[in-house]
């Protein structure tokens, strides 16, 4: 299935299955935002492997938390 013009918010998106559907899903096309919440390492290792994925558009990295807060 082709994904172009459709955006996906991958929650956990950054390490195990959720990384493993970010990356898919950037590969059919989609521009994906890959969501984290203490794991910025691996949320940036997903998304750098979801551009190389084939999907034409640019994916982003979301991080969860408060402004301020330890997680954020």
């Amino acid at each position: 299935m082709r994904l172009e013009g459709r955006t996906a918010l991958v929650t956990g998106g950054g390490r195990g299955i959720g990384a493993a559907v970010s990356k898919r899903l950037a590969a059919d096309g989609a521009r994906v935002l890959v969501h984290y919440g203490t794991h910025a390492a691996a949320a940036e290792d997903t998304a750098a492997a979801a551009r190389s994925a084939g999907g034409r558009h640019d994916r982003g990295i979301v991080r969860s938390g408060r402004p301020g807060s330890r997680g954020a």
